[in-house]
Formats: structure tokens, sequence, C-alpha cells
């Protein structure tokens, strides 16, 4: 295990922000974890947890331990005729996972194949896309408490899991290190197909009884043909959480613009597609120094540039403050800020 210093972090986050690391290391067991918190500890250094950086914004500078997870196991711990648990290490890359588990035969994830990152920030975002969230898979988080320095396992029902939301990206953010997670999957091949562009896909392609596997490749298909590729064109996937309003309110936006999205979130709130608000305000390709809205897909933040994350979150503001001026609906961004 090595430990370095003044480490660029260029190459750790999909945005393509030019940021430097004080200190960095690569983790791989639970005594790398350790030693790493011992590190910071003797030089009273702060801990920063950086997993694939593809839900990020990352200042020109992290200052303390910054923590790379690198373990990329995948383990079948416990199974019957119905379900298998599966643990894997916070390192692992999330695509990699989901067709693991779909060519074992371990059902659930296909919905949310193609979204770029590792594990470990899975939980922290409860990551989620066409119907489907994480946290309806998540048996437990293995952690480690970073003041305490001892493990522990949470179980899912704990993590405080909400619409783009949990614990670890709240109350906890500081305090814990997902070292794993464990997936409880169905062995049956059901699938979640309620999401309607999922749902039209499949039948413009004539696929009537989809298994797993169909919905798996056409996720794959629908994403790859909307959202740009952060290995060609730096991006944090979608930056913008869908917002949820009053359904009173929604109607009344709905009678205005009235090809304007809208779903039901229960009897009095209803989500609108943030895409849809920032490209009727005028804002899909905008460009702002380095960075800008992607001209394929209004939600996607594009940093072609590799603009500062200053710039990033600039540009962010003024999406926000458009959209609120002429929706009256305030705008929340998804990736995690870190840095200064």
């Amino acid at each position: 295990m090595q430990f370095e210093s003044d480490v660029s972090l260029g190459s750790f986050n999909t945005l393509g922000v030019m940021s430097r690391a004080e200190y960095f290391c690569r983790v791989n067991s639970d005594a790398d974890w350790l030693a790493a918190l011992d590190y910071a500890k003797t030089r009273s250094l702060p801990v920063t947890i950086l997993g694939g950086g593809s839900n990020v914004v990352l200042g020109s500078a992290l200052v303390g331990l910054v923590v790379h997870p690198v373990g990329n196991g995948i383990d079948l711990i416990e199974q019957t005729d119905g379900y298998a648990v599966v643990e894997v290490a916070a390192g692992a890359e999330w695509d990699r996972v989901v067709r693991h588990c779909n060519e074992r035969g371990w059902f659930g994830l296909e919905n949310l194949v193609s979204i770029p990152g590792s594990c470990g920030a899975a939980p922290v975002q409860n990551i989620g896309a066409y119907g489907v969230e994480i946290a309806q898979f998540v048996d437990s988080v293995r952690v480690l408490d970073i003041h305490a320095r001892a493990f522990d396992t949470i179980h899912g029902q704990d993590c405080g899991f909400a619409y783009r939301e949990s614990h670890f990206k709240g109350a906890w953010r500081d305090r814990y290190a997902i070292v794993s997670i464990r997936l409880r999957l169905s062995k049956t091949p059901s699938v979640n197909t309620r999401y309607a562009a999922l749902a039209q896909a499949l039948t413009r392609d004539g696929i009537d009884q989809p298994s797993p596997l169909d919905v798996l490749n056409t996720v794959a298909a629908i994403r790859a043909s909307k959202l740009p590729d952060v290995r060609t064109m730096p991006n944090a996937g979608s930056f913008f959480k869908n917002p949820i309003v009053n359904t009173d309110y929604a109607k009344k936006l709905l009678a205005q613009h009235p090809d304007m999205p809208l779903y039901a979130v229960d009897e009095h709130r209803s989500k609108l597609a943030a895409a849809y608000l920032i490209e009727a305000s005028g804002l899909k390709g905008y460009k702002h120094a380095d960075c800008g809205m992607s001209d394929d897909h209004a939600l996607v933040l594009v940093n072609p540039g590799h603009g500062s994350g200053a710039e990033c979150l600039a540009l962010a503001d003024y999406v926000i403050k458009t959209v609120q001026a002429k929706f009256s609906v305030t705008l929340d961004i998804e990736p995690v800020v870190m840095g200064s």
C-alpha cells in the first residue's frame, strides 16, 4: 500500500475536472482501510473517499487524504431457490456487477445497467433509472466508522434511502466509508417495464415478453443513444434531480405546457422532468466557459474543455436560476461537491 502526495485527480472523475489531492492512497482490504485511517490520524488529515468519480464535482484541491477503493470482488453469500445474496466490494465497477449478476441468473438490476461509477457510491446516491432504484435490492451495507476506526454492518432499511438520497449522502457523509454492499436479488426472471420509454422501446423492437437480458440490452441501447459517453465527452451523468412538486401546481404547469412530462409520486405530489424544464428554458446546448449543457440531452452538463469545478457549478447555478424564473420550480443538483 502506497501513500502519495500532490496527486492529480483528473482521471479520477468523469467530469474531467482538474483537481489535486494533498495525499492519496488506494485501498483493497480491511487492513488497507485501517492503515489509511492511521496515516491520516498521525498527520491530523481529514479523509475523503473518492470512488469512480462519476457523480462528483471536485474543487481545485482536496485537502487531506483521498482514499480510493480498488477492491472489485463479487461474491455469492447466500442463495435459496428464490433469491441470491451477493456481496460486492466498493471498488467494483457497477456496470460490470449488473451484467455479471444477469449472466449468473440473479435478477433485478437490469434497469440500472450502463450507469458509470463504482459500487461503493451506489447506495450514497441511491442510484436509479427506468423505474428502478438500488434501494430495492440493498440487503445491507458494510461500513468503516472513520471516527471509531471500527467496521459495522447497516441494514438496507436503516440507510435512509429516498429519491437520489441516503444517510450516506447526508448525516453520515463524514462518518462512514462504504467497504462493500450486499444485494438481495431474485432468481425468478421477472422484469420491470413500467417506465414509458423502456416499454415503448421494447414494443418498437417487437419484444412482447421481454426477458431480463432483453431489458438489460434495451436500457443499455437507450442510454447509449441519449447520454454522452464519459470516455469521449467528460460529464457526470444527469446533473439535476427531477423536481417533485405539489400536484395542484404541477397541473397548472401542465395546462400552460401540455407537452410537459408529468409523473405521479403519490396523492399529493408529482415529479417533473428536469430535462424538459431546462430545454424549455432555452438552455439545451448552452455554453459557459469550458463547460456547457449537452447538445443531445438537456439534463447532462458536459465539460469538454476540462473546466474547473467552480465553472461547472457556476453554470449549474445559472441553469437553476433560469428555470426558477420561468417555472417557479427549484432544481437541485445530483452530484456531490468535494474540495475547495
